[in-house]
C-alpha cells in the first residue's frame, strides 16, 4: 500500500511542477509583453517630440534679426529615408522686395538634385517671414556627410542682396 502512495505522491509533485512551469512561462510573457508595449513606441515618441522641438524652434527664430533661419544646421537621416527640415526666412530690408531662395550643394557633392524646396520668387513685405520645408532625400547618397548652403536673395534689391545659412547632411546606416 506504501508503494501505491509513493507513486500517486509522485505524480502529483510532477502535474504541480507542470501548472507552475507554464503559469510562469504565461506571467513572464505577459510582463514582457506590458514591458515591450511601455518601451517599444519611445522611438516614435522621440521622433514626434524632436519634430514638436524644431517647430517651436524655428516658432522662436521667426523673431530673429536674421535673414536666414535654421533651427538645426545639422541633419542626421538614416539611408534611404526622407528628412523635412523647417527653415524660415524674413525681410529684413525697409521695403517690400522680391525673394528666392535656393539649395546649394557645395562642392565634392553627389545627388544635390535629391533636395527639393519651394522654388518661387516671393515677395514679402518689411519684417514679414515666410517658412518652408526642404526635403532631402537620402536614397540618393552614400553614407557620408555632405554640405549644403541655404542661399536667399532679394531679386529686385541694387544691388542684389545674399543671405545664407549652412545645412549639413549626415547620411548613416539603416
Amino acid at each position: 500500500m506504501r508503494k501505491e502512495l509513493g507513486n500517486k505522491g509522485a505524480i502529483e509533485l510532477s502535474m504541480n511542477t507542470i501548472i507552475i512551469v507554464v503559469i510562469g512561462i504565461t506571467i513572464l510573457t505577459l510582463g514582457l509583453r506590458w514591458i515591450y508595449g511601455i518601451f517599444g513606441g519611445l522611438t516614435e515618441q522621440s521622433d514626434k517630440i524632436k519634430t514638436l522641438s524644431e517647430d517651436q524652434i524655428t516658432t522662436l527664430f521667426g523673431a530673429s534679426d536674421k535673414a536666414v533661419n535654421i533651427p538645426t544646421s545639422v541633419v542626421r537621416v538614416q539611408q534611404g529615408k526622407e528628412y523635412n527640415l523647417r527653415i524660415m526666412m524674413r525681410n529684413i530690408e525697409e521695403e517690400a522686395h522680391k525673394f528666392k531662395y535656393i539649395v546649394i550643394a557645395e562642392e565634392g557633392n553627389a545627388g544635390a538634385n535629391s533636395v527639393r524646396w519651394y522654388n518661387k520668387e516671393i515677395t514679402l513685405t518689411s519684417g514679414q517671414g515666410f517658412e518652408d520645408i526642404i526635403t532631402f532625400n537620402s536614397d540618393k547618397y552614400a553614407l557620408g556627410t555632405y554640405r549644403f548652403r541655404v542661399m536667399l536673395t532679394c531679386t529686385d534689391c541694387t544691388p542684389p542682396q545674399e543671405e545664407s545659412a549652412p545645412v549639413i547632411l549626415e547620411v548613416v546606416a539603416k
